[in-house]
């Protein structure tokens, strides 16, 4: 991308942790601070968990800030010491996150509220072992970066991108479908269904240099869509969207023996009431991923708890 485009280092972060340090860094210019000029940011999060768990917190604005970013609108803080605000930002966030992490910080609320459906899931695994790091420049002779930059240049020039008439009928075919999101957390991730898909066909387009989103484009981006809603299926399978079933539901899995109810208090550190403990058992009784067992003992039964295995799709 540097070799692309010599200026895009600049537009290059880490470190997102709270909605007011992503509009300060895209701040408009008022009075003798003259703010950022350039209001395009991408955000690479090796550890999306730590996102996740910042925007969760009561007093955080990450998420409102990072939703309206997704929508185009303007952001802003209003603070007495340092109000900003940031008009036409363009952020991109691409995030590193394993499936068990996602499922023990995907709290419901951020589900809910549709933070998460703003972002395309893909799950990645590995292909290759490289004990010696492989090609320090896989990239090398293939003529990519002289592409990218003949692309850039073109998407600068271009005006609005508009539907072929073959793709227009195809549109209206799959959009219904597009907006039927399946059930449970599944359908809640993958509820902006046809807002990513013509974002992915207007990106095709461009990067086939041409304002006018063809079949082609449309297909390729049905197909990632695809692709993307399958692996959030799979992400989220059997999750409950509460953070302390799914702690207790990884120590389950990491105790085949299974954990009494005083195990899994001192485990918790004793810092959450019991009827909280409870709803988070129950919540993963009701699931099928954990089982309750009474267990024989000198005085009064003991409870046991273990995992349930996941049934093999």
């Amino acid at each position: 991308m540097t070799e692309a485009d010599p200026s895009f280092p600049s537009r290059l972060s880490t470190g997102l942790s709270s909605g007011e340090g992503l509009i300060w860094t895209l701040r408009d210019p008022t009075g003798q601070d003259p703010g950022n000029a350039d209001k395009r940011l991408l955000v690479v999060e090796p550890e999306f968990a730590s996102v996740l768990k910042a925007a969760s917190r009561e007093i955080s604005t990450l998420s409102p800030t990072l939703r309206s970013a997704w929508d185009g609108r303007p952001l802003a803080v209003l603070t007495r010491t340092a109000p900003a605000r940031a008009t036409g930002a363009h952020v991109a966030i691409i995030g590193h996150i394993t499936h068990t992490e996602l499922r023990r910080y995907a709290s419901a609320i951020e589900i809910a509220n549709g933070l998460l459906n703003r972002f395309l899931l893909l799950c990645v695994r590995r292909v290759w072992l490289l004990p010696e790091g492989g090609d320090p420049n896989p990239l090398k002779d293939t003529g990519l970066a002289r592409y990218l930059a003949t692309v850039l240049k073109h998407a600068h020039r271009t005006g609005p991108v508009k539907l072929a008439e073959p793709t227009r009928e195809l549109w209206w075919h799959t959009y219904p479908q597009l907006t039927q999101p399946a059930d449970g957390l599944t359908g809640q991730l993958t509820a902006r269904a046809e807002a990513h898909t013509i974002r992915l066909a207007l990106l095709y387009a461009l990067l086939d240099a041409t304002n006018t989103i063809g079949p082609e484009h449309l297909t390729a981006a049905l197909a990632l869509w695809d692709y993307a809603a399958r692996s959030a299926a799979w992400a989220i399978n059997h999750a409950t969207g509460d953070p302390l079933a799914e702690q207790i539901h990884a120590a389950l899995a990491r105790s085949p023996d299974g954990l009494t109810r005083t195990q899994l208090r001192d485990l918790l550190h004793r810092n959450h009431p019991a009827e909280r403990v409870e709803q988070a058992l129950h919540t993963l009784a009701s699931t099928g991923r954990a089982t309750r067992h009474q267990t024989h003992t000198a005085g009064r039964p003991a409870e046991l708890w273990t995992t349930t295995p996941a049934p093999v799709s």
